[in-house]
């Protein structure tokens, strides 16, 4: 019985880190990696990556057009988060935590570039995520 627990986990456990699938109106929002932990059954690495702040690793790709109070969909597949958080940032700084329920935000109703920033763990360890949209 051991070496079947032993297999169940090592096939159930996600070999690397995983990476959010973030959707809206049926398109694909690019999300940018940050820095992670990870704790694979077969290898672990911490990876860090630099970035100034959020804003920075929102620009990194360009802002996704929306309509004022879209919802966009965030989602992780087969590893879903044990703890995630969500912060809007704005180019003046302004930072709040978003109220995350049913795996979706809503975008503001202000015109705007907003970009997401993502933290989330898991027992196998932890990731920094952000993606940025334009509210038209």
């Amino acid at each position: 019985m051991p070496v079947a627990i032993g297999v169940f986990y090592y096939f159930s456990t996600p070999p690397e880190h995983p990476i959010p699938n973030v959707t809206t109106a049926g398109m694909s929002v690019p999300v940018t990696e940050g820095s992670y932990c990870w704790k694979g059954p077969r290898s672990a690495e911490c990876v860090d990556k630099v970035f100034t702040d959020p804003i920075d690793m929102g620009k990194q790709y360009e802002p996704t057009g929306v309509a004022p109070n879209q919802r966009i969909s965030v989602s992780f597949g087969q590893a879903p988060a044990q703890e995630m958080k969500i912060e809007q940032w704005v180019e003046e700084g302004y930072v709040r935590e978003i109220d995350f329920k049913r795996s979706e935000v809503m975008a503001p109703i202000e015109k705007g570039v907003y970009v997401y920033y993502i933290t989330a763990q898991w027992k196998e360890g932890d990731g920094h995520y952000a993606f940025s949209i334009e509210v038209k």
